[in-house]
């Protein structure tokens, strides 16, 4: 890491690089510090380079591009990104999604290309914050609204994300769901050593991998798609259930079963309104989905309000405030009546094992008694 530093200390001199925070093949994040007057700071840093590497330089020279093509062919896909870049910085401030800080970009001086680099907020990868908090319906329910409020911002600024995925996702630390990546990936796909898109299928809504025309509704199938895995012991559509083991044909077959329109079965942990609401995220034809995040957002608040008042209908016998109890049956004298009740047999409880106790004891001796008056 120390030539990542020396690099570091060239652009934003007092930033220090702590440790990998993540590492794909686009390149590779890190967490930086820096101390200012007393104060700490924290970041996340993207490092991307353009190539990625000698292998995807040789692949072009391989297909006969002259130096000034290889050199046209990575500028493109760099002025791309740096576009993706200026996007984000748009976006900066809004709660749900990712917030921008600075970026900069390098020419190697040696050699064709680039190296860009993003400076961002710092915060948990989905992945790493469900393996530490194993989320509940209720989580799952929340994060699906968060990143719809992410997407009525991107729907105003008339911004298709085209890559919601789990490792797109962030928590902070207050614990609110955040939409970062914009585009970065898909203009990094653009490489030719990456044009297989590894992992990236599995939640692309099945008209752009057709090739056709698609609009906004492509977000909401593949937050769809995010929220069934984790209402469905961590499966997306069509997979085998937890346990069984996956393979990769398995992947392949569940890939092609929803591409062409099988219909998905509700998610194993989602009651039959919310399985509602999840499929219609999902559904194979766009005209049948939510036309909006904002669409999808209300009815994903009223499966949380459900669940909600579900909770706080149980009914806690042992405290003596009920203002805040929803009764379902019966009204709240009924209910403290109920409750006096209980209170009165747990404190009688003990007197009446005693009781019961004494009577087995004095049923025992007279049987004893009647037994040695018999044989006398």
């Amino acid at each position: 890491m120390q030539d990542i530093q020396q690099e570091i200390n060239k652009i934003w001199n007092g930033w220090n690089v702590v440790e990998v925070l993540g590492e794909g093949a686009f390149g590779k994040v890190y967490k930086v510090v820096k101390e200012e007057f007393g104060h700490n700071y924290e970041a996340a840093l993207k490092i991307i380079k353009i190539p990625a590497n000698q292998a995807e330089m040789d692949s072009i020279l391989n297909d006969g591009m002259d130096e000034k093509s290889i050199t046209e062919y990575f500028r493109g896909i760099m002025e791309d990104i740096v576009n993706e870049v200026s996007l984000m910085s748009k976006l900066k401030g809004n709660t749900h999604i990712v917030s921008y800080e600075d970026h900069v970009v390098v020419p190697n001086k040696e050699k064709i290309g680039w190296t860009i680099y993003i400076r961002m907020e710092l915060l948990i990868p989905l992945f790493m914050f469900y393996k530490k908090n194993s989320p509940s319906r209720k989580d799952v329910i929340q994060l699906g609204i968060d990143i719809c409020k992410a997407l009525e911002v991107c729907e105003k600024y008339k911004v298709i994300h085209r890559d919601i995925k789990p490792e797109n996702i962030f928590v902070s630390e207050l614990g609110k769901y955040k939409l970062g990546d914009f585009g970065i990936a898909k203009q990094m796909e653009k490489s030719i050593a990456t044009l297989s898109r590894k992992g990236t299928q599995t939640y692309m809504a099945p008209e752009i991998y057709l090739g056709n025309n698609y609009n906004q509704s492509v977000d909401i199938y593949s937050l769809g798609i995010v929220l069934y895995r984790f209402l469905n012991g961590n499966r997306v559509p069509f997979l085998p259930a937890f346990p069984e083991q996956i393979t990769p044909n398995d992947k392949q077959r569940a890939n092609l079963k929803r591409i062409k329109g099988c219909q998905i079965p509700s998610p194993g942990n989602a009651d039959k309104e919310l399985a509602r609401v999840i499929l219609k995220a999902c559904a194979y034809r766009p005209e049948e989905r939510y036309q909006n995040a904002e669409e999808l957002k209300i009815a994903l608040e009223k499966a949380l309000d459900k669940e909600k008042k579900e909770k706080e209908s149980i009914v806690n016998w042992d405290t003596d405030d009920f203002s805040n109890t929803i009764i379902i049956n019966g009204d709240k004298t009924e209910l403290l009546r109920k409750r006096d009740l209980y209170r009165k047999w747990i404190a009688m409880m003990p007197r009446k094992m005693i009781g019961a106790t004494l009577l087995i004891i004095l049923a025992i001796m007279v049987c004893a008694g009647g037994s040695k008056l018999y044989k006398s």
